[in-house]
């Protein structure tokens, strides 16, 4: 099945479907299963790249959606900002939209989210300036005036729209994500919280913009949540240089601490690819060890970095799990 096929199928079935029982059906599965697979299969890294579909929760959504989150912004579709294809109410077409996450825009701002969420899409704008030539900016329509869909209709920042009955070949279709993905890219290349946050850490004084935004970037990809738990739940929790081990150390305090150090180089942190695989892109470390081997010229070789800096090393034979 292709982009194109996926997306004709949808806006086909899921009229039909929305009359039918929610529980095991078969355009829900396909809406959290069989599209996202899709269009994961047309992004070409998918180790950065998290896609995700839903039919609403527990009843049928007057808006599905597809979204395609970048896993260094967000692993959900209720924060952050991300490329969703939305269908609209009656299933007469669907948006590509580069769009935000509205729950945690709708806690802090409450009645005032619409408003909140324009101003930010206008700021997105601003950064993406000549890019968006050509695309629809601003508001979209998936008639509706109430709920989740209300609010994505104005948290769209830029998207095009695509019929029903003149649903584009997929040429067109993968085109279009890829210009989009490009899109996203250069917001995530140039986010903000990258170089000009105002908690300037120890390790990050002096440096020139560019490898300061670099340096958070590693930062980002270290902290982001679930990664981190996937590569320590794999390699365990005793530091990879020095074998000091928080549990042993402090009890049930220290019990599952420890960080996750990413092993690409500053230098190469670059473009689009981000290399994420919990095993083989990741070391464990204790505190220590982390801040010492940025310090070092060994940030990616946790081992030369052992045999030249730390001193009796009596690393725990953990069996992490497999």
């Amino acid at each position: 099945m292709s982009i194109h096929a996926a997306l004709s199928l949808l806006l086909e079935e899921y009229p039909q479907a929305r009359w039918q029982a929610f529980a095991k059906n078969a355009m829900a599965d396909m809406l959290r299963i069989d599209i996202p697979k899709e269009i994961a299969d047309a992004v070409d890294n998918e180790a950065r790249y998290e896609v995700d579909g839903s039919p609403g929760k527990g009843n049928w959504a007057d808006v599905p959606w597809v979204a395609v989150l970048d896993r260094l912004v967000t692993e959900t579709a209720q924060q952050g900002y991300y490329l969703v294809y939305l269908v609209n109410e009656d299933c007469s077409g669907v948006y590509l939209s580069l769009n935000q996450g509205v729950t945690t825009v709708r806690q802090q701002y409450g009645v005032s989210t619409k408003k909140a969420l324009a101003t930010r899409a206008k700021d997105f704008l601003a950064r993406l300036g000549a890019l968006t030539k050509g695309l629809t900016c601003g508001p979209i329509d998936l008639g509706v005036n109430k709920g989740l869909g209300a609010d994505y209709q104005q948290g769209s920042v830029c998207s095009v729209f695509y019929s029903r009955d003149n649903l584009p070949s997929e040429e067109v279709l993968k085109s279009d994500l890829d210009r989009f993905l490009g899109l996203y890219r250069h917001l995530v290349d140039n986010e903000s919280s990258l170089y000009l946050r105002a908690d300037t850490e120890d390790d990050e004084a002096g440096l020139e913009p560019e490898k300061l935004k670099r340096l958070r970037e590693h930062k980002r990809i270290e902290r982001n949540r679930k990664l981190a738990a996937k590569v320590k739940r794999l390699q365990g929790y005793t530091c990879k240089a020095c074998g000091f081990n928080f549990k042993k150390a402090y009890g049930s305090l220290g019990a599952d601490f420890i960080e996750a150090h990413h092993l690409t180089p500053l230098s190469d942190l670059r473009g689009d690819v981000v290399l994420l695989d919990p095993r083989r892109d990741f070391s464990v470390l204790c505190s220590n060890c982390h801040r010492m081997i940025h310090r070092s010229e060994f940030v990616n070789r946790v081992e030369e970095f052992r045999a030249k800096y730390v001193i009796k090393v009596e690393v725990s034979q953990e069996t992490p799990e497999s």
